[in-house]
Protein backbone atom coordinates (compact mmCIF):
# COMPACT_ATOMS: atom_id res chain seq x y z
CA UNK A 1 0.00 0.00 0.00
CA UNK A 2 1.66 3.35 -0.80
CA UNK A 3 2.71 5.66 1.88
CA UNK A 4 -0.15 8.28 0.43
CA UNK A 5 -3.03 5.86 1.17
CA UNK A 6 -2.19 5.00 4.29
CA UNK A 7 -1.93 9.09 5.14
CA UNK A 8 -5.15 9.54 3.46
CA UNK A 9 -6.81 6.83 5.52
CA UNK A 10 -5.44 7.91 8.81
CA UNK A 11 -6.81 11.75 8.15
CA UNK A 12 -10.20 10.01 7.75
CA UNK A 13 -10.48 8.47 11.04
CA UNK A 14 -8.88 11.93 12.61
CA UNK A 15 -11.84 13.64 10.92
CA UNK A 16 -14.53 10.85 12.43
CA UNK A 17 -12.69 11.07 15.58
CA UNK A 18 -13.29 14.88 15.76
CA UNK A 19 -17.22 14.04 15.04
CA UNK A 20 -18.58 11.18 16.80
CA UNK A 21 -17.28 10.75 20.71
CA UNK A 22 -15.31 7.40 20.28
CA UNK A 23 -16.44 6.15 23.46
CA UNK A 24 -19.85 7.78 23.88
CA UNK A 25 -22.55 5.24 25.32
CA UNK A 26 -25.99 6.20 26.62
CA UNK A 27 -28.10 4.39 29.32
CA UNK A 28 -31.88 5.03 30.28
CA UNK A 29 -33.45 3.85 33.85
CA UNK A 30 -36.71 3.55 32.90
CA UNK A 31 -39.96 2.35 35.08
CA UNK A 32 -40.25 -0.65 32.67
CA UNK A 33 -38.57 -1.34 29.37
CA UNK A 34 -39.58 1.59 27.18
CA UNK A 35 -41.98 2.72 29.57
CA UNK A 36 -41.85 5.97 32.00
CA UNK A 37 -44.78 5.57 34.70
CA UNK A 38 -46.18 8.93 36.23
CA UNK A 39 -44.41 9.54 39.61
CA UNK A 40 -42.00 7.08 38.74
CA UNK A 41 -37.00 8.58 38.85
CA UNK A 42 -36.26 8.12 35.01
CA UNK A 43 -32.39 8.50 34.74
CA UNK A 44 -30.14 9.02 32.30
CA UNK A 45 -26.44 8.46 32.17
CA UNK A 46 -23.77 8.54 29.81
CA UNK A 47 -20.01 8.37 28.67
CA UNK A 48 -17.75 10.19 25.88
CA UNK A 49 -18.54 13.81 26.63
CA UNK A 50 -15.33 15.22 26.98
CA UNK A 51 -16.20 18.30 24.78
CA UNK A 52 -18.34 20.08 27.58
CA UNK A 53 -21.45 20.32 28.90
CA UNK A 54 -24.65 17.75 27.56
CA UNK A 55 -28.28 19.09 27.16
CA UNK A 56 -30.93 16.61 27.89
CA UNK A 57 -34.09 17.41 25.64
CA UNK A 58 -37.46 16.17 27.01
CA UNK A 59 -39.65 16.56 24.53
CA UNK A 60 -44.09 15.18 24.54
CA UNK A 61 -47.42 16.33 24.78
CA UNK A 62 -46.92 19.60 26.12
CA UNK A 63 -43.85 19.10 27.20
CA UNK A 64 -40.33 20.92 25.39
CA UNK A 65 -37.86 21.01 28.21
CA UNK A 66 -34.15 20.98 28.24
CA UNK A 67 -31.75 19.83 31.12
CA UNK A 68 -27.87 20.47 31.26
CA UNK A 69 -25.46 18.12 32.94
CA UNK A 70 -22.14 18.88 33.77
CA UNK A 71 -19.87 15.38 33.06
CA UNK A 72 -16.39 14.74 35.39
CA UNK A 73 -13.43 14.74 33.92
CA UNK A 74 -13.35 11.17 32.42
CA UNK A 75 -16.62 12.05 30.18
CA UNK A 76 -19.24 10.64 32.17
CA UNK A 77 -22.20 12.01 33.26
CA UNK A 78 -25.69 11.51 34.98
CA UNK A 79 -29.32 12.94 35.32
CA UNK A 80 -32.11 11.33 37.09
CA UNK A 81 -35.56 13.18 35.98
CA UNK A 82 -37.55 13.49 39.53
CA UNK A 83 -40.62 12.06 40.49
CA UNK A 84 -42.65 15.57 41.13
CA UNK A 85 -41.54 15.93 37.37
CA UNK A 86 -42.28 12.76 35.75
CA UNK A 87 -45.79 12.67 37.13
CA UNK A 88 -46.82 16.08 35.45
CA UNK A 89 -45.87 14.45 32.14
CA UNK A 90 -48.94 13.66 29.80
CA UNK A 91 -49.57 10.03 28.29
CA UNK A 92 -48.06 9.13 25.38
CA UNK A 93 -44.97 8.93 23.23
CA UNK A 94 -42.35 11.40 24.54
CA UNK A 95 -38.45 11.41 22.95
CA UNK A 96 -35.70 11.94 25.17
CA UNK A 97 -33.10 13.29 23.15
CA UNK A 98 -29.10 13.88 24.43
CA UNK A 99 -27.12 16.90 22.90
CA UNK A 100 -23.59 16.01 23.13
CA UNK A 101 -21.31 19.47 21.70
CA UNK A 102 -18.94 19.03 19.61
CA UNK A 103 -15.41 19.82 19.03
CA UNK A 104 -16.46 23.35 19.01
CA UNK A 105 -17.40 22.54 22.78
CA UNK A 106 -20.13 24.96 22.44
CA UNK A 107 -23.86 24.25 21.78
CA UNK A 108 -25.33 25.87 18.46
CA UNK A 109 -28.80 24.55 18.75
CA UNK A 110 -30.52 25.34 21.51
CA UNK A 111 -34.35 26.03 22.60
CA UNK A 112 -35.86 29.40 22.79
CA UNK A 113 -39.19 31.42 22.28
CA UNK A 114 -40.08 33.96 19.92
CA UNK A 115 -41.91 37.62 20.53
CA UNK A 116 -45.41 35.88 20.83
CA UNK A 117 -43.83 33.15 23.85
CA UNK A 118 -43.90 30.35 21.36
CA UNK A 119 -41.25 27.77 21.22
CA UNK A 120 -38.58 27.93 18.68
CA UNK A 121 -35.57 25.87 17.87
CA UNK A 122 -32.40 28.31 17.42
CA UNK A 123 -29.02 28.06 16.07
CA UNK A 124 -26.83 30.79 17.58
CA UNK A 125 -30.16 32.42 18.16
CA UNK A 126 -31.35 32.61 15.00
CA UNK A 127 -34.60 30.88 14.94
CA UNK A 128 -34.65 27.87 12.09
CA UNK A 129 -38.21 26.05 13.23
CA UNK A 130 -40.95 27.54 15.01
CA UNK A 131 -43.09 24.77 16.92
CA UNK A 132 -46.10 26.90 18.09
CA UNK A 133 -47.32 27.09 21.93
CA UNK A 134 -46.67 24.34 23.91
CA UNK A 135 -49.88 23.55 24.14
CA UNK A 136 -50.14 23.02 20.92
CA UNK A 137 -47.38 20.25 20.80
CA UNK A 138 -48.98 16.78 19.15
CA UNK A 139 -48.13 13.75 20.64
CA UNK A 140 -46.45 12.58 17.89
CA UNK A 141 -42.50 13.76 18.73
CA UNK A 142 -40.84 12.36 15.94
CA UNK A 143 -41.51 15.52 13.64
CA UNK A 144 -39.58 17.84 16.28
CA UNK A 145 -36.89 15.38 16.79
CA UNK A 146 -36.05 15.24 12.64
CA UNK A 147 -35.88 18.71 12.68
CA UNK A 148 -33.07 18.72 15.60
CA UNK A 149 -31.33 15.95 13.74
CA UNK A 150 -31.07 17.87 10.74
CA UNK A 151 -29.73 21.34 12.28
CA UNK A 152 -26.71 19.11 13.01
CA UNK A 153 -26.07 19.36 9.32
CA UNK A 154 -26.13 22.94 9.34
CA UNK A 155 -22.80 24.11 7.90
CA UNK A 156 -21.23 25.20 11.02
CA UNK A 157 -22.74 22.95 13.10
CA UNK A 158 -20.74 20.22 15.27
CA UNK A 159 -23.81 19.32 17.47
CA UNK A 160 -24.38 15.56 18.11
CA UNK A 161 -27.96 13.92 18.56
CA UNK A 162 -28.86 10.33 20.23
CA UNK A 163 -32.81 10.31 20.40
CA UNK A 164 -34.57 7.50 22.38
CA UNK A 165 -38.50 6.79 22.47
CA UNK A 166 -40.92 6.29 25.55
CA UNK A 167 -44.22 5.95 26.07
CA UNK A 168 -45.93 8.17 29.43
CA UNK A 169 -48.28 6.22 30.91
CA UNK A 170 -50.28 6.15 34.30
CA UNK A 171 -49.02 3.60 36.88
CA UNK A 172 -51.32 0.36 36.83
CA UNK A 173 -51.60 -3.05 37.73
CA UNK A 174 -53.15 -6.23 35.39
CA UNK A 175 -54.03 -9.71 36.84
CA UNK A 176 -52.61 -13.29 35.00
CA UNK A 177 -55.21 -16.13 34.62
CA UNK A 178 -58.42 -13.99 34.91
CA UNK A 179 -61.61 -16.14 33.47
CA UNK A 180 -62.22 -15.92 29.79
CA UNK A 181 -64.57 -13.21 29.23
CA UNK A 182 -64.10 -11.76 32.42
CA UNK A 183 -62.28 -8.78 33.36
CA UNK A 184 -62.06 -9.03 36.90
CA UNK A 185 -61.92 -12.45 37.85
CA UNK A 186 -59.63 -15.03 39.14
CA UNK A 187 -59.90 -18.46 38.08
CA UNK A 188 -61.31 -20.68 41.64
CA UNK A 189 -59.31 -21.65 44.62
CA UNK A 190 -59.65 -24.80 47.05
CA UNK A 191 -60.05 -24.66 50.67
CA UNK A 192 -56.90 -26.47 52.31
CA UNK A 193 -54.31 -25.41 49.40
CA UNK A 194 -51.96 -22.71 49.03
CA UNK A 195 -52.58 -19.33 46.68
CA UNK A 196 -50.63 -17.91 44.43
CA UNK A 197 -51.98 -14.95 42.24
CA UNK A 198 -49.66 -13.27 39.72
CA UNK A 199 -49.73 -10.10 37.18
CA UNK A 200 -47.80 -7.88 36.26
CA UNK A 201 -47.48 -3.83 36.03
CA UNK A 202 -45.58 -0.87 34.54
CA UNK A 203 -44.30 0.77 37.82
CA UNK A 204 -40.29 0.36 38.43
CA UNK A 205 -38.72 -2.20 40.47
CA UNK A 206 -37.63 0.42 43.33
CA UNK A 207 -40.98 0.50 44.36
CA UNK A 208 -43.20 -2.02 46.27
CA UNK A 209 -46.76 -2.92 45.81
CA UNK A 210 -49.45 -3.37 48.46
CA UNK A 211 -51.93 -6.65 48.65
CA UNK A 212 -55.22 -6.69 50.50
CA UNK A 213 -57.62 -9.28 50.49
CA UNK A 214 -61.25 -8.49 51.66
CA UNK A 215 -64.12 -10.68 52.40
CA UNK A 216 -66.75 -9.76 49.47
CA UNK A 217 -70.15 -9.62 51.42
CA UNK A 218 -68.34 -8.11 54.27
CA UNK A 219 -66.05 -5.95 52.96
CA UNK A 220 -63.68 -6.71 56.20
CA UNK A 221 -59.97 -7.32 55.41
CA UNK A 222 -58.61 -10.72 55.78
CA UNK A 223 -54.93 -10.36 55.31
CA UNK A 224 -52.63 -8.08 53.61
CA UNK A 225 -49.00 -8.46 52.52
CA UNK A 226 -45.97 -6.12 50.80
CA UNK A 227 -44.95 -6.98 46.91
CA UNK A 228 -41.54 -6.67 45.52
CA UNK A 229 -41.91 -5.98 41.62
CA UNK A 230 -39.46 -8.00 39.57
CA UNK A 231 -38.21 -6.94 36.04
CA UNK A 232 -39.45 -8.70 33.21
CA UNK A 233 -38.29 -8.39 29.33
CA UNK A 234 -41.36 -6.46 28.37
CA UNK A 235 -43.17 -5.64 31.57
CA UNK A 236 -42.49 -6.15 35.15
CA UNK A 237 -43.92 -8.72 37.09
CA UNK A 238 -44.96 -9.39 40.79
CA UNK A 239 -46.38 -12.55 42.70
CA UNK A 240 -49.13 -12.54 45.75
CA UNK A 241 -48.95 -16.12 47.32
CA UNK A 242 -50.81 -17.26 50.88
CA UNK A 243 -49.67 -21.12 52.36
CA UNK A 244 -51.94 -23.33 53.17
CA UNK A 245 -54.11 -23.53 54.13
CA UNK A 246 -55.19 -20.92 52.05
CA UNK A 247 -58.61 -19.14 52.98
CA UNK A 248 -62.12 -20.63 54.47
CA UNK A 249 -64.98 -21.26 51.64
CA UNK A 250 -66.29 -17.81 50.06
CA UNK A 251 -66.19 -15.34 48.00
CA UNK A 252 -63.40 -12.87 48.05
CA UNK A 253 -61.53 -10.13 46.27
CA UNK A 254 -57.75 -8.54 46.17
CA UNK A 255 -56.35 -5.15 45.60
CA UNK A 256 -52.94 -4.50 44.11
CA UNK A 257 -52.13 -1.15 44.24
CA UNK A 258 -48.78 1.45 44.31
CA UNK A 259 -47.50 2.37 48.06
CA UNK A 260 -47.26 5.75 46.76
CA UNK A 261 -50.58 6.32 45.26
CA UNK A 262 -54.17 4.83 46.65
CA UNK A 263 -55.83 6.36 43.58
CA UNK A 264 -54.46 5.33 40.36
CA UNK A 265 -52.43 2.65 40.26
CA UNK A 266 -54.52 -0.21 42.08
CA UNK A 267 -55.75 -3.59 40.16
CA UNK A 268 -58.67 -5.15 41.58
CA UNK A 269 -60.23 -9.10 40.88
CA UNK A 270 -62.48 -11.15 42.77
CA UNK A 271 -61.94 -14.89 43.20
CA UNK A 272 -64.06 -17.91 45.16
CA UNK A 273 -62.41 -20.11 47.59
CA UNK A 274 -64.74 -24.19 47.13
CA UNK A 275 -64.76 -26.66 49.63
CA UNK A 276 -62.17 -29.99 48.33
CA UNK A 277 -64.38 -32.68 47.39
CA UNK A 278 -61.13 -35.33 47.29
CA UNK A 279 -63.50 -38.01 48.79
CA UNK A 280 -64.97 -40.36 46.04
CA UNK A 281 -68.93 -41.64 46.30
CA UNK A 282 -69.36 -45.38 47.09
CA UNK A 283 -69.78 -47.83 44.15
CA UNK A 284 -72.96 -48.60 43.38
CA UNK A 285 -73.60 -52.60 43.40
CA UNK A 286 -73.30 -54.18 40.19
CA UNK A 287 -76.11 -55.16 37.85
CA UNK A 288 -76.61 -58.51 37.53
CA UNK A 289 -75.70 -59.54 41.49
CA UNK A 290 -78.85 -60.02 43.32
CA UNK A 291 -79.23 -58.58 46.43
CA UNK A 292 -75.86 -56.39 46.00
CA UNK A 293 -73.60 -59.59 47.03
CA UNK A 294 -70.30 -58.29 47.11
CA UNK A 295 -68.10 -59.55 44.54
CA UNK A 296 -65.66 -61.10 46.78
CA UNK A 297 -68.12 -63.78 47.93
CA UNK A 298 -69.80 -64.42 44.42
CA UNK A 299 -66.02 -65.34 43.20
CA UNK A 300 -65.20 -67.37 46.58
CA UNK A 301 -68.76 -69.63 45.68
CA UNK A 302 -68.15 -69.82 41.83
CA UNK A 303 -64.52 -71.49 42.75
CA UNK A 304 -65.85 -74.10 45.40
CA UNK A 305 -68.62 -74.80 42.77
CA UNK A 306 -66.27 -75.58 39.95
CA UNK A 307 -63.59 -77.54 42.30
CA UNK A 308 -66.63 -79.45 43.41
CA UNK A 309 -67.68 -80.57 39.98
CA UNK A 310 -64.15 -81.29 39.64
CA UNK A 311 -63.93 -83.75 42.26
CA UNK A 312 -66.32 -85.51 40.84
CA UNK A 313 -65.49 -85.75 37.76
CA UNK A 314 -62.24 -86.90 39.06
CA UNK A 315 -64.01 -89.89 41.32
CA UNK A 316 -66.34 -90.91 38.18
CA UNK A 317 -63.34 -91.75 36.27
CA UNK A 318 -61.88 -93.48 38.50
CA UNK A 319 -64.32 -95.57 39.06
CA UNK A 320 -64.81 -96.52 35.83
CA UNK A 321 -61.46 -97.52 34.83
CA UNK A 322 -61.38 -100.25 37.93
Amino acid sequence: MKISTIRAAVIVLLLVSMVIPVTASVYYTTSAPEIITKGDTFSISGTGAKDGMVTVWIIGRNSFDTVAVTPDRQGNFSVSIKPTTTEKLSEGQYAIVLQYPGPSGTMEIEPGTDSSGNLTIMNRGKIIEKLGSRQDLQGNVRPVVAVLVEAAKIPGVDDIFFPEYFFVEEPSVQFDNLVTGSKLRLSDKINGEGIVITGTTNMGTENYLRAHIYNKSSNALITSNTLPIVAGSQINHWSYELNAPGLPPGEYYLTVGWEKENKTGTGIATFTVKNSNTSLPPSPPDPGIPGGVPRDDVSTFLFLTISGVLIIILIIFSVGKK
